[in-house]
């Protein structure tokens, strides 16, 4: 009798034990592809690596924002699919250290000690490692969506992209005489007396200082200095075509602009060979294809998704597809 009663203690603690592990297990977040899941665990280790990877992302995503919520698992789930289909090479590699390093290098810029800059991981729960692994899924997606572009492909976009100055590297200075609190007329009068200035030997970083109103210049006498990390491109259409055509050193005439009548000097300038870019257009490349695999083939592997009621507070628009992925390149082959 003593031993049927101890098998049937037995029986209960071990019952009571399954019911606890029962408590504890939770549904897979997502399922995808042949049978893959992500856990519950998994995709909140993985919001909390967007959170200390992009601060504003990571804002919407504190917030419970469904949309937002919905598209990072979305972005995980891609990431895990591609990845896994990537063979980790030594370039991949080191193209995600490089990633990694930059990471780096900008947060000790925003903290100032390498002590600040590790409690910023201990604030966000995540580590080092965490980070690393996160770039090095997003050099295997940009080297997977790379395959297969054409070179004639490539070699279009670098002429588009240097008709519209992005492989154009410039140092221009210029004054803006805005037409936003004075009449047309006036501000090209302005411009006209201070041409003659220039053109007779005026200094024009002191004049520039004294008169522009453009305050992001006005501290260096006008200069922008124009490369990748500020793409001459990305300018209004006469000022640019005025810094890629002006002869170097000369006096601009007034170049009329929606924000005024700026005057112009191109001190130097020069432009970036296909072979210096082609790893740049690779990449912008194999991020559209990304995009479209992420818009139009996702959905089509995933077979469940179930975000915790919990977790979700609010309802918004979707986040921009680019505004919390880094910058990459295509690793050297």
């Amino acid at each position: 009798m003593r031993i049927n009663k101890n098998y049937g203690l037995l029986v209960l603690i071990f019952v009571l034990v399954l019911l606890i592990i029962a408590g504890q297990i939770r549904p897979a977040v997502a399922e995808y592809g042949n049978g893959e899941e992500i856990s519950e665990s998994e995709y909140k280790k993985y919001i909390q690596l967007v959170k200390a990877i992009d601060p504003a992302t990571g804002a919407a995503l504190e917030a419970g924002d469904k949309e937002a919520l919905t598209y990072i698992l979305h972005f995980q789930i891609m990431n895990r699919y591609i990845a896994n289909q990537v063979k980790e090479t030594d370039e991949i590699k080191k193209e995600a250290e490089k990633s990694f390093s930059q990471f780096e290098t900008a947060l000790k810029q925003q903290f100032g000690t390498e002590k600040n800059t590790e409690q910023y991981y201990a604030d966000n729960h995540v580590t080092k490692d965490a980070v690393k692994a996160f770039f090095l899924d997003q050099v295997k997606m940009i080297s997977y969506f790379s395959k297969d572009i054409p070179d004639d492909k490539k070699k279009k976009e670098y002429e588009e992209g240097k008709k519209q100055g992005f492989f154009t590297q410039a140092d221009v200075r210029h004054i803006l005489i805005s037409t936003e609190e004075r009449s047309k007329e006036e501000a090209r009068k302005t411009t006209e007396s201070l041409v003659k200035q220039l053109r007779s030997g005026a200094d024009f970083a002191k004049l520039a200082k004294e008169n522009t109103d453009d305050t992001g210049s006005a501290e260096t006498g006008g200069l922008y200095q124009y490369n990748e990390a500020q793409p001459l491109g990305q300018t209004v259409e006469a000022y640019r075509d005025a810094a890629m055509t002006l002869p170097l050193n000369e006096i601009s005439e007034p170049i009329e602009t929606e924000y005024g009548y700026h005057i112009m000097r191109v001190e130097k300038r020069s432009e970036q060979t296909y072979d210096e870019v082609k790893k740049q257009i690779e990449s912008a490349l194999a991020l559209e294809k990304e995009n479209d695999f992420f818009n139009s083939k996702l959905q089509k592997i995933i077979t469940k998704e179930n975000i915790p009621a919990s977790m979700i507070k609010k309802q918004s628009q979707q986040p921009n597809s680019e505004q919390f992925i880094p910058n990459q390149t295509v690793p050297d082959e």
